[in-house]
């Protein structure tokens, strides 16, 4: 939802229909962001937000046919997805799979209404449409829905390739409460403001924890290994080079070692971050710190109980424990 504010701000400010300039300009979503934690309420956040949806969702499809019509000739896949878990670096993916030229990033408005709606997309249901909607251009999505049986189905039904990501879940945590706490706009951001580390994390368990390791759980279940392939985070952070080239592999982009490497040094933690090295932290950042294992240095034993008892044995399942003496 971070990119989301570039646009209803602009709005609210203006009444100006978006540009796709500012649709896709990270340095101008970044300074509109902190315009809009200054000035506007997060209810006015949310309320511009909703009016700005249909005209995002124009602007962006405009930008995707734009695309098609001078690079779709060079794709054997129009339409490219990506399903993310929320704050485990599927936006750092969906930057780099959408600077091939011609692709540009679309989110369907009705996922939006219903994060606004319920505090989240992690169990939105596609709509049969989603993908056959995209008709002569390069699309590529990212959301945050869940491999629900409907999920796989409308997914295999288009023929559309894709790409799972997700993270440790103490770090997802972690990362969500930096980021939920200082983003007004959030529908969840009520039930983190003013709270602490410790406290906020806490939240996530008793709201989200457990939805989040189904979610997982629901992609391994139904995805369809022909056509999608799982990258986590950690692999991503430890070999970039091999992630993307997976990825790029799944989705039939070119993966030859000089466009790989150009990627994963474009999108580097450092030049996303504007100048940050990985582990330098910034709260109040979407890039916030660009590592693995962040969740030792903030949680306590009282947490680390918690956890246990909510994900102990899908930790160990997934490889990201042998135990539960952590």
């Amino acid at each position: 939802m971070g990119d989301d504010i570039a646009i209803f701000t602009v709005m609210s400010k203006s009444n100006a229909k978006p540009s796709s300039a500012t649709v896709g300009n990270p340095s101008a979503t970044a300074r509109l962001e902190a315009l809009a934690k200054r000035f506007l309420t997060p209810g006015m956040s949310r309320v511009a937000k909703r009016v700005a949806v249909p005209f995002r969702y124009r602007a962006q499809l405009r930008v995707c046919r734009e695309g098609f019509r001078e690079h779709g000739h060079k794709y054997t896949h129009k339409v490219l997805f990506v399903a993310g878990l929320p704050k485990s670096g599927t936006t750092w993916l969906e930057k780099i799979v959408s600077s091939y030229p011609g692709y540009g990033e679309v989110l369907i408005p009705e996922v939006t209404r219903h994060e606004l709606a319920s505090g989240g997309s992690h169990d939105f249901d596609l709509p049969p449409d989603t993908f056959t909607r995209f008709k002569d251009m390069l699309v590529l999505t990212k959301m945050h829905v869940h491999g629900s049986p409907n999920n796989a189905r409308v997914l295999r039904d288009s023929g559309v390739p894709y790409v799972v990501m997700f993270r440790d879940l103490r770090d997802v945590a972690v990362s969500n409460y930096f980021y939920v706490k200082n983003t007004p706009w959030h529908p969840e951001h009520r039930h983190y403001a003013g709270r602490t580390v410790e406290e906020g994390l806490a939240v996530f368990a008793d709201r989200t924890l457990r939805a989040y390791a189904d979610w997982v759980i629901s992609w391994q279940a139904n995805r369809d290994p022909e056509r999608s392939t799982i990258v986590r985070y950690e692999e991503m952070l430890a070999d970039t080079v091999g992630s993307l080239r997976r990825v790029a592999s799944t989705f039939a982009l070119p993966a030859d070692e000089s466009t790989i490497r150009d990627l994963a040094d474009r999108f580097s933690f450092r030049k996303m971050s504007g100048g940050r090295d990985q582990g330098q932290a910034d709260g109040t950042r979407f890039v916030r710190k660009g590592v693995a294992g962040d969740w030792v240095n903030h949680f306590t034993p009282r947490l680390r109980d918690v956890y246990k008892q909510s994900i102990g044995q899908f930790l160990i399942d997934h490889g990201y424990e042998k135990d539960t003496n952590w």
